[in-house]
């Protein structure tokens, strides 16, 4: 496993100063090196400087990430101590920024001496990442202990920052009767918090329990949910279970669009697809990034000569009498949880009121990811067509096989598209969002030359 190397500039609470490490009269930044994570967790960052230095800290932001492919993988990291009695230590050496850069070697140096000059961190809070300030977590927690409270769950014991990244910050919680996660998302995932706790009241079964939630703020509390990661289960039945399962809720869902739509969910047409198909293959900036996952000149050649059947599909498929719904937008079987015949669906982030069968084949192509060896075609047929049970009373079950092929391809093409989006100060600190795009665009055409 590759290994990446952490620098830290971690804030005091109360000071202007940082923390520094004195290395027999060298001054540095405190460091650790560990196993490569994905780039929004954030909990072994935290423990690391609880073992290193005894203080209680809390991610605000990373600041860098070098070149992802480089043998040498560096990230940078602003943390922020919490009130603790080991601030005071005799040991912690905590320096005024600006007096230390001249005494740090010069790789250090310049990180701290960025740091001072982006003033981003103090100005207006970009896209309500509020978790990037200081006090935030003081303020989540105690939202979090009212209403665990209210509803006689208990003191919290305990917090841990989980993940912290521009789409959102996980906490864990637990309690006296139990663990829960708390989720704040930033605003261009606003959607998030008001769909879940609307299905979590008309659907309990389908979503994690929601114990409170803020929508103003963009907050959810939510009770552990029980069972296994899909990604770990082999049993085909229990593949066909979920897909069903989901089915069901988008069917049920049907009536509802005009509440979904009142909590945020963009309508995502097949003819905005359709029209958003010739930008994205024209864009070389999104098809080739620079690294491993780019599309070769074959498949950029084949991708472009697809242009106008992926454009007929998007006509065929938006004609073919299934009507928008709700729309995961990224379902992957590790966004499922299986506990007995109940099939939660976790992350809601990219939710919408879209062609319901969009959302289908991520959870088949995970099935051959996760359970490679269970993957057979008639594995994958029984998957689908467990999918489409529940939407029998729309169409025959051959226009239903129809319409699903259409879509396959097209479920990754929208992906694509949605990924294009992504900005281009997010995907510096998450350098494998560069690859989305094109690993997307090679599925799309993995499933539309079948």
């Amino acid at each position: 496993m590759a290994q990446v190397r952490h620098r830290l500039i971690i804030r005091h609470p109360s000071q202007p100063t940082i923390l520094a490490v004195d290395d027999q009269g060298t001054m540095r930044l405190p460091a650790f090196t560990g196993d490569d994570r994905h780039t929004a967790e954030v909990d072994y960052i935290n423990a690391a400087a609880h073992a290193r230095f005894g203080l209680d800290t809390t991610v605000l932001r990373g600041l860098a990430h070098s070149d992802a492919h480089l043998p040498a993988v560096v990230r940078d990291h602003e943390l922020l101590a919490r009130d603790d009695a080991a601030l005071a230590s005799p040991s912690l050496c905590w320096r005024d920024p600006g007096e230390l850069v001249p005494l740090l070697d010069g790789a250090d140096g310049a990180v701290v001496a960025r740091w001072l000059a982006d003033r981003s961190g103090e100005g207006p809070v970009v896209d309500g990442r509020e978790w990037t300030r200081p006090g935030w977590l003081a303020e989540a927690r105690s939202w979090i202990e009212a209403a665990l409270r209210r509803h006689g769950l208990g003191d919290v014991a305990e917090v841990v920052q989980l993940r912290a990244w521009p789409s959102s910050c996980v906490l864990r919680v637990r309690a006296a009767t139990g663990v829960s996660y708390f989720k704040a998302v930033a605003a261009s995932n606003r959607q998030e918090c008001p769909v879940t706790d609307y299905l979590a009241h008309h659907f309990p079964d389908a979503v994690p329990r929601v114990i409170a939630a803020a929508p103003e703020r963009r907050w959810l509390l939510m009770a552990e949910c029980p069972g296994r990661n899909l990604e770990e289960i082999a049993d085909i039945a229990v593949w066909e279970r979920a897909a069903r399962s989901y089915a069901r809720l988008q069917v049920a869902c049907a009536p509802r669009t005009r509440d979904l739509a009142e909590r945020g969910c963009e309508v995502r047409t097949m003819e905005a697809l359709a029209q958003a198909i010739e930008p994205l293959v024209a864009d070389p900036a999104a098809l080739r990034s620079g690294g491993p996952a780019d599309l070769t000149a074959a498949e950029l050649e084949a991708l472009r000569a697809e242009v106008p059947a992926l454009r007929q599909r998007c006509a065929a498929l938006a004609a073919a009498g299934v009507p928008l719904m709700l729309e995961h937008g990224d379902l992957w079987p590790g966004n499922f949880l299986i506990d007995g015949e109940r099939c939660a669906v976790l992350d809601w982030e990219d939710v919408s009121i879209g062609h319901p069968f969009l959302s289908l084949a991520p959870l088949a192509v995970g099935l051959g990811i996760y359970q490679s060896g269970q993957a057979s075609p008639e594995s994958v047929a029984r998957v689908q067509r467990a999918y489409l049970e529940p939407f029998a009373a729309l169409l025959p079950m051959a226009g239903l096989e129809d319409a699903l092929r259409l879509a396959l391809p097209l479920s990754f093409l929208d992906m694509a598209a949605r990924y294009r989006q992504t900005r281009p100060s997010v995907a510096r600190l998450h350098p494998w969002m560069r690859d989305l795009v094109p690993e997307a665009l090679r599925l799309a055409l993995a499933q539309a030359v079948r």
